[in-house]
């Protein structure tokens, strides 16, 4: 898909915030392709205050904000994402034509019915949980920090979700490598048995990836071709099986990381782009004040947001691509 030049203000202008938020980059799972260090815990006090002070700030000029809960686990530090959230939602009163939305990335193992409820209510609408397949493989590749698996937990979490009466929208991400494919059709039956009368859960099948961890070199990736040869049968499986679904095509043009008004805020306050490449050096823009300030590299932001200047769809989808080194 190819950004129009009309598109650009929207991923520039400053009546629209999107904060990225790691509560915690602690994790109770240690699956076998994660590429992050869980160096960091919680996120510490002053950041936190420094995210309120920001959001009390900004609300009277914004016409939209979006905050994405991130991790490691965000849900092992459910506190500092309450305490923010009831922030917003006062901001949210004193600023009625303020649009919000909120998302989060979970592995899904705390997300109890009443956790998810609180979630709903303070306005976490949007969640993506991964999975590995069925039992057989999941629990072979997500698993906890003790080795034990977490399938039964897991799908049990979700399709207890079903119950609620509410608007939301939950993207099931199932990852394909070259030793679980030919089971993934069974995973798929399953999500037609729990969730085919429910638009509200989505497949979104997609080609597992080397991402930087240290099992890079032993992860059964699929090749382009045949990875794409895959996911087209499994996606056309899970329309056979009346299962929603997500794919690449879906998705927006611009990743995230190339927008110019959306920054990820770190547990020690540090300002990236990417979720990725944490530890990539031209990936830390800037830092997180406690006064709500945020102090940020201009000529390094300006390289993550090079392709709505080029108008490359490479860059935009990824600009962690190619991106330049910093200057010594």
């Amino acid at each position: 898909m190819k950004l129009a030049e009309s598109e650009i203000p929207r991923y520039l202008t400053s009546r629209i915030l999107h904060l990225i938020l790691m509560p915690t980059e602690a994790c109770n799972f240690r699956c076998v392709y994660c590429y992050e260090d869980f160096k960091l815990n919680r996120m510490e006090p002053w950041v936190v205050r420094g995210v309120r002070r920001l959001l009390t700030y900004r609300a009277p000029e914004l016409d939209m904000l979006t905050l994405s809960w991130f991790g490691g686990e965000p849900l092992l530090a459910r506190d500092i994402i309450e305490e923010i959230l009831i922030h917003v939602q006062s901001l949210l009163a004193g600023n009625p034509s303020l649009r919000f939305a909120s998302d989060i990335t979970t592995n899904a193992y705390s997300l109890t019915l009443p956790v998810f409820e609180r979630m709903v209510d303070l306005g976490v609408t949007k969640y993506q949980i991964s999975f590995d397949g069925p039992r057989k493989w999941h629990d072979k590749k997500r698993v906890l920090a003790d080795g034990r698996g977490t399938f039964d937990r897991i799908w049990q979490n979700v399709v207890a979700l079903k119950s609620v009466d509410r608007s939301f929208s939950i993207v099931l991400r199932l990852h394909v490598d070259k030793e679980n494919h030919p089971d993934l059709p069974e995973f798929i039956e399953a999500c037609e048995k729990a969730f085919a009368d429910d638009p509200r859960f989505t497949l979104f099948v997609r080609r597992l990836s080397r991402l930087g961890g240290p099992n890079d070199d032993k992860l059964p990736i699929l090749g382009a071709k045949q990875g794409d040869r895959i996911i087209g049968s499994l996606t056309r499986c899970a329309e056979g099986h009346r299962v929603e679904k997500t794919t690449m095509q879906d998705l927006a043009p611009v990743c995230y990381a190339s927008q110019g008004n959306s920054f990820l805020v770190r547990a020690n306050g540090r300002l990236n782009k990417c979720t990725v490449a944490l530890d990539h050096p031209m990936n830390e823009v800037g830092t997180m004040r406690e006064d709500g300030t945020m102090e940020i590299s201009t000529p390094r932001a300006r390289q993550w947001m090079r392709g709505l200047s080029s108008l490359d769809p490479l860059e935009l989808e990824c600009p962690m691509v190619g991106l330049a080194e910093p200057s010594r």
